[in-house]
C-alpha cells in the first residue's frame, strides 16, 4: 500500500500527541525540527517520478521517529511507555479472561487415534483469535492519541470485514512452520493466547515470532520482550530480531535469518495495520493478516469503516 499525503498529516499528529507526554522546555524545539523535516520529507514525496513515492506508511516513518531519538538523545522514547503497555496489557487480558474464558478443547477417537474435535478447534481458534486482535487496540502510531483508559477491549462486541478462520485452520492442518509478525508491545500478551493455543493444537508447529529490529513508535522489540509478563511467549516459541527498522514489516530491510523463514514458512501470520500496509500487495496463499482498521486512508483503501477488525487471507483482496 503506498503512502499518501494524509499519512504525513498522521505522522505530525503522531508526533505532537508524544510531545504533550514531555518536559515542556523539550517540547517548541522538538516540534519546529520534526515539523521542517516531514514538510521537507512531504515536498519531496509529492515531487513527480521520484522513486520514493513508492514508499510504504511504515517506511515514511523511519526518518521522523530516528529524528525524535536524535533530538531528545534517547534511542528508545517509547520505553517507558511500552514497558506500562505489557503491564497493562496482562491485567486487562486476565479480566478478559475470567469473563470469557478459552473453550475447552474436546477429545475424540478417530482411526483408532484421540484427536480434537473440529468443532472444538474452530470455537478454541475462533476465541484466540478475537483475544488476538484485541492486543491491536494497542497503539500510539494511530491516526489518534491512545489511552488504556478509553479504549474498547470488549470481546462480544468485535465487528469484523473480513473473518478467513476457516482458510487460516485448514492450512493449519498441514503446515509444519509458522512465521508470526509481531507488531506492538502489550499486544505480545494478547498474542501469547493465540500461540498457546495453537501449540495446544498443533503440537509439532514451529512458531517463529518476529519483532522489529530497532525500536520504533511503541513497537515491540527484543529489549521489551525481557519484560517478566513476556516469558510465557518466550517458552511458547522462537522470539527473534527481524531488524527491520520501521513500524511494519518490509521484507527487504529484514535479516537473512528473517527473509529465510519467510521464504520457507508454511503459513505466516503478520499483526497490526502498519504489517498490512508493507504486506497487503504480497497475494501469497501463506499469508494472514490480523488487524484493526484506525486510519481513513487504510480504511477507504479497504472499503471498510475506520474500527473494523480483519482477519484476512491474503490470496486476493476484492473490495466489496
Amino acid at each position: 500500500m503506498i503512502a499518501q499525503e494524509m499519512c504525513f498529516d498522521c505522522l505530525q499528529r503522531q508526533i505532537k500527541n508524544f510531545s504533550k507526554m514531555l518536559p515542556t522546555h523539550n517540547l517548541q524545539p522538538l516540534q519546529e525540527r520534526i515539523e521542517k523535516n516531514l514538510s521537507l520529507l512531504k515536498q519531496s514525496y509529492i515531487t513527480p517520478n521520484k522513486q520514493d513515492n513508492l514508499l510504504t506508511p511504515p517506511q515514511i516513518a523511519i526518518d521522523i521517529y530516528k529524528d525524535l531519538s536524535t533530538t531528545l538523545q534517547n534511542d528508545d522514547p517509547y520505553a517507558h511507555i511500552k514497558q506500562e503497555s505489557i503491564q497493562k496489557a496482562f491485567h486487562i487480558c486476565q479480566e478478559l479472561i475470567s469473563h470469557y474464558p478459552a473453550p475447552k478443547l474436546e477429545p475424540q477417537i478417530h482411526n483408532e487415534k484421540i484427536v480434537w474435535s473440529k468443532d472444538s478447534i474452530f470455537t478454541r481458534l475462533d476465541w484466540a483469535v478475537r483475544m488476538a486482535i484485541l492486543g491491536n487496540v494497542i497503539d500510539y502510531g494511530s491516526q489518534h492519541s491512545f489511552s488504556f483508559d478509553n479504549a474498547d477491549f470488549d470481546f462480544k462486541s468485535l465487528h469484523f470485514g473480513a473473518y478467513d478462520l476457516k482458510p487460516f485452520i485448514s492450512k493449519l492442518e498441514s503446515a509444519k512452520s509458522l512465521l508470526y509478525i509481531a507488531d506492538n508491545a502489550g499486544e505480545n500478551i494478547f498474542d501469547t493466547l493465540l500461540i498457546v493455543t495453537l501449540k495446544a493444537i498443533y503440537p509439532h508447529l514451529s512458531i517463529s515470532y518476529a519483532v522489529r529490529g530497532r525500536a520504533i513508535i511503541n513497537d515491540l522489540t527484543l529489549q521489551d520482550m525481557l519484560h517478566p509478563l513476556a516469558q510465557p511467549l518466550l517458552e511458547s516459541c522462537e522470539v527473534l530480531s527481524s531488524s527491520v527498522r520501521s513500524p511494519g514489516f518490509v521484507y527487504a530491510d529484514a535479516n537473512p535469518q528473517t527473509q529465510s523463514l519467510y521464504d520457507s514458512a508454511d503459513m505466516i501470520l503478520a499483526k497490526g495495520m502498519g504489517n498490512f500496509e508493507c504486506l497487503e500487495s504480497y497475494k501469497d496463499e501463506r499469508l494472514f493478516l490480523l488487524f484493526k482498521i484506525k486510519c481513513d486512508v487504510v480504511a477507504n483503501f479497504c472499503n471498510k469503516t475506520k474500527g473494523t477488525m480483519m482477519f484476512l487471507h491474503n490470496t486476493h483482496y476484492i473490495k466489496e
